[in-house]
């Protein structure tokens, strides 16, 4: 049986079953708004498609922890069921190791990145104050992040995204530039291996998380989303590793608090050889 502390399995199969595809992100878009009016959370919708959220209310000098993950799905098949407003006929296998897996027959699942909105939803259900923003059009090059409302992050502290494949993965950087420096890993992420099993950092391409360094100068990570083989039409998702990421999430928030993480260098700061923090990870992480 699918045991889960930190997700709500309702939560977890309505989003999953919601079908999306770049550009008709409608039906999740829907989802997200009825959800955050019975949450109670503010909410509102730009121009671009793209949703925001925030949960309590900040003392003096405080800044929100913000969760972001992505709307859109590479999945083309899943058009007919947006068309038809049809659910996605989900499948749930348990696996030898305990562990289950949710994913669809013949055509690609969408956990890329449903998956992190599930763990972004959860972890503002589980905190008292957080903020979340979902993005639209992220497959196609990041362009609902690269047209946000800016000014909405002027009280967030840092950001953190759920657009990693597989569990025990995350980025150190994307596109070239560092999500966080040396001194933030060994200060605050380290310790995840440890107690969450996170030790596998790599160098990933472009996403939100690169969008929002750039544009917010705030340290941003972006972790496993607990999804397999995307943008394939095998893909499946792990709610047993989604949990835990949301575990992780929440520790994080406490382990951060509600503080603003300014990186020193921004915007634009190039990966280079000369960069004793970069050959630093390459060599960690041997990448």
């Amino acid at each position: 049986m699918l045991e889960l502390s930190h997700i709500n399995k309702e939560l977890l199969y309505k989003v999953l079953a919601t079908p999306s595809f770049s550009e008709k992100e409608l039906r999740l878009q829907e989802f997200l708004m009825e959800y955050a009016s019975q949450k109670d959370y503010e909410c509102s919708i730009d121009d671009k498609g793209n949703i925001y959220m925030a949960k309590g209310k900040l003392s003096d000098g405080c800044f929100y922890p913000c969760v972001t993950a992505h709307m859109d799905t590479v999945q083309d098949s899943q058009v007919v069921f947006i068309d038809k407003d049809e659910h996605l006929p989900l499948i749930t296998e348990s696996r030898e190791d305990g562990k289950h897996i949710i994913y669809t027959e013949g055509f690609g699942l969408g956990g890329d990145d449903k998956a992190g909105i599930v763990i972004a939803l959860s972890i503002m259900d589980n905190t008292p104050i957080c903020k979340a923003v979902f993005f639209v059009e992220e497959e196609i090059g990041c362009r609902g992040s690269s047209n946000c409302e800016l000014p909405w992050f002027k009280d967030a502290g840092y950001i953190m995204a759920f657009d990693s494949p597989e569990g025990n993965c995350a980025s150190w950087s994307c596109n070239g530039e560092r999500l966080f420096d040396r001194s933030f890993y060994e200060t605050h992420l380290e310790v995840l291996g440890e107690k969450f099993g996170l030790t596998k950092f790599v160098a990933h391409p472009y996403t939100d998380a690169y969008i929002l360094r750039m544009d917010t100068c705030l340290a941003c990570m972006n972790f496993g989303a607990g999804y397999y083989l995307y943008h394939t039409l095998n893909e499946y998702v792990v709610p047993e590793e989604m949990d835990n990421a949301t575990a992780m999430g929440l520790y994080l928030i406490d382990r951060l608090g509600y503080k603003e993480y300014v990186l020193p260098f921004c915007p634009r700061y190039r990966l280079n050889e000369e960069d004793k923090d970069s050959e630093w990870f390459r060599n960690k992480f041997k990448q």
